[in-house]
């Protein structure tokens, strides 16, 4: 092998060995990786540059914008006390957790999702003295379901669109995963509401 792919794999085990010990936020870990290998000249600017092309990374990065405008005008709050409400037993908590954050995460990319709910989740189980760690593996679980709903629902059909549309294809359409993506929403939740527990 050259210098170059013993270098690469140098600054994949460098990248990958502070985002196992939490050393670096992951951000900057992948970004001083890439830095390394650009300056290194492995490799060129328009490659380095490339990913930051992709559409589909640019459309994760304004559902965060759009995540974030949630929070900051109030949406938290009025999910709380209008969404979420008065729970009557833990299934029922559950249950009202995972629906809006299904839904939300078709329409919105599920990590900010996810992170936005979080605030919202401790505070309504606190407040009905619930448990915070039976909320939150339900939380994630209808957010990762949630996404495979739609085109945006997560990053990853953004990329395989991207991918596929630069491959030559017609794309993938808003809704064409939704028939695959809704009875598996289904199945999520019975199997947590029954068995999940």
């Amino acid at each position: 092998m050259s210098w170059e792919a013993w270098f690469t794999l140098g600054v994949v085990a460098l990248c990958f060995g502070l985002l196992v010990r939490n050393r670096a936020p992951p951000d900057i870990a992948m970004a001083g990786g890439l830095t390394l290998l650009l300056v290194s000249g492995v490799l060129t600017p328009a490659q380095a540059l490339a990913g930051f092309a992709n559409e589909g990374m640019i459309t994760v990065g304004v559902l965060y914008v759009v995540v974030t405008g949630i929070r900051e005008t109030g949406g938290i709050g009025w999910i709380v006390q209008k969404v979420l409400g008065q729970p009557r037993s833990l299934p029922h908590a559950q249950l009202k957790i995972m629906m809006p954050t299904a839904l939300m995460s078709a329409f919105l990319n599920n990590t900010p999702v996810v992170a936005m709910f979080i605030p919202a989740v401790k505070d309504w189980a606190k407040c009905h003295r619930l448990s915070v760690s039976s909320l939150m593996m339900p939380l994630s679980y209808a957010a990762i379901i949630g996404g495979t709903c739609t085109l945006i629902g997560t990053s990853t059909n953004l990329v395989v669109n991207g991918l596929y549309v630069a491959d030559g294809g017609p794309g993938i359409g808003f809704f064409e995963l939704a028939w695959i993506g809704l009875p598996l929403v289904v199945v999520v939740f019975v199997f947590l509401l029954t068995a999940g527990h």
